[in-house]
């Protein structure tokens, strides 16, 4: 479930909705968004009354999330997960890192040359597994 809390909601609004939620038993993950707040409910295994949510001051809706995997869904979190691994090679953003390299290590010439054909073709990292 996501709470979602009016443009003007204060801090107190949000702090009495993620204390209604723990008290129902659950976890609360407050989300501040760029032009609002949103209150994530966790912990849930079926569908979850939000008529005591829906009530308290502060909130504009209640969503009922039953997709699979709804922390990564963007009615969870609407920005984009940036995932640095590297300086300048960032995952989520604008562009699309690519990372390339050979299925297994098999000697050091090898993994040096495979080092260079990725740089050379434009990549961002080497990747290349290990037995």
């Amino acid at each position: 479930m996501l709470v979602v809390m009016t443009h003007d909601a204060t801090r107190e609004q949000v702090a009495r909705v993620v204390q209604v939620i723990e008290e129902m038993g659950y976890q609360a993950r407050p989300m501040p968004g760029a032009q609002r707040t949103s209150v994530g409910l966790v912990g849930n295994d079926g569908r979850v009354d939000g008529s005591r949510l829906e009530a308290l001051a502060g909130v504009a809706e209640v969503i009922h999330v039953s997709k699979p995997y709804k922390q990564v869904s963007r009615e969870w979190r609407q920005e984009n997960t940036l995932v640095t691994i590297a300086p300048g090679v960032v995952f989520g953003g604008e562009e699309i890192p690519i990372i390339a390299g050979p299925c297994s290590v098999e000697s050091e010439a090898q993994i040096v040359l495979a080092a260079q054909q990725v740089r050379d073709a434009g990549g961002a990292a080497l990747r290349g597994g290990a037995y």
